[in-house]
């Protein structure tokens, strides 16, 4: 039984179709105001929408208190003057469990999301992390079926952010819950998602699992948000034998290519660790260094070369580049997307 939302419309969200199995995180970014938070609203019930709401049965009829869905925003709201574990109880209120029934399910939701240690501390004394976590248990334990991520973890420090997102995907998983998580960060996005969605202007532009949507964009706005800097304009004279003969205003190289391509204007998008950095006699073109900026797991290059500035990533960062160094680049993959007009 899996989250199906049909041709949905709301507000400045057009025609939007997905789906969400059990178990599963669909992640979507895009810039502010595409409709990413509208579309969680039109699933919770929130707003109006038309089109088709299901899991299992139409909810389109259903009032948002009685969708099987879970929201956690941004800025959770804690009742203040209560201690953790009345504000995590408060989300049962009114399913009318036996206390002893109530009492066990709080505390093993306390538990799973580790801060039952929590369970007596008044919520005003809370770290951001903590706080999050208090309103992601008070939305669990309800037991939701579908669960609704409006970017709960923006205002969350950094260090804390891989360890409450784990524990979202481990409830997730354990509780077969459908999620969605909109979020504006493509690397928590990446991390998070089973599947992930790129939204423009109200709509799906591309669909599919995070490592497809960066080796494949469907246009360049796509490997944008994906954060890949290298889309060069081409034009493509012919293709043949995984290898598209491309060129770059006056300079013309063979790109290694998977796809069937047609001659004609394209743009390139060349993700930076798949450019090797060679000897400049190595090199299919030659650049020099502007810019070499440590980045902890890898070292970030910036080469200005004929067909403009190139960023070069490389995992060696004991013995890096010289700025101003001359070397060789060669391209190793290059996804070819339709030109921007």
């Amino acid at each position: 039984m899996a989250l199906v939302v049909d041709r949905v419309s709301a507000g400045i969200v057009q025609d939007v179709s997905l789906r969400v199995e059990p178990g599963q995180v669909l992640s979507i970014v895009g810039p502010s105001g595409c409709g990413k938070s509208t579309l969680v609203h039109a699933i919770s019930g929130a707003i109006r929408a038309s089109g088709r709401i299901s899991f299992g049965r139409d909810l389109d009829s259903l009032p948002m208190h009685r969708r099987p869905t879970g929201t956690v925003f941004q800025d959770s709201v804690l009742f203040p003057g209560r201690d953790v574990w009345d504000n995590v109880a408060f989300g049962l209120d009114d399913t009318g469990l036996a206390p002893s029934q109530r009492e066990d399910l709080v505390n093993l939701t306390l538990a799973q999301l580790n801060i039952l240690g929590l369970a007596h501390v008044g919520v005003e004394h809370l770290s951001g992390g903590q706080t999050q976590r208090v309103a992601l248990a008070r939305t669990l334990v309800r037991r939701p079926r579908i669960l609704l991520l409006d970017e709960p973890l923006v205002h969350v420090d950094p260090s804390l952010r891989a360890s409450i997102q784990s524990t979202i995907i481990e409830q997730v998983r354990r509780n077969k819950i459908a999620a969605i998580y909109v979020t504006h960060d493509v690397e928590e996005a990446c991390r998070l998602g089973d599947t992930m969605a790129i939204m423009d202007r109200g709509r799906i532009v591309q669909c599919a699992r995070p490592a497809e949507l960066y080796r494949q964009p469907a246009t360049a706005f796509c490997a944008r948000v994906m954060g890949i800097p290298n889309i060069l304009s081409a034009k493509i004279s012919r293709a043949s034998e995984g290898v598209a003969h491309v060129e770059f205003g006056r300079v013309w190289l063979g790109l290694p290519t998977v796809q069937q391509l047609v001659p004609g204007r394209a743009d390139v998008v060349v993700p930076p660790e798949t450019l090797a950095l060679t000897e400049p006699e190595q090199g299919m073109v030659t650049g020099r260094v502007m810019r070499a900026i440590f980045a902890r797991t890898h070292m970030e290059y910036e080469v200005e070369t004929p067909l403009g500035t190139l960023v070069v990533t490389e995992p060696e960062t004991m013995r890096t580049r010289e700025v101003g160094q001359e070397l060789g680049v060669v391209f190793t993959y290059g996804w070819f997307v339709e030109a921007q007009s």
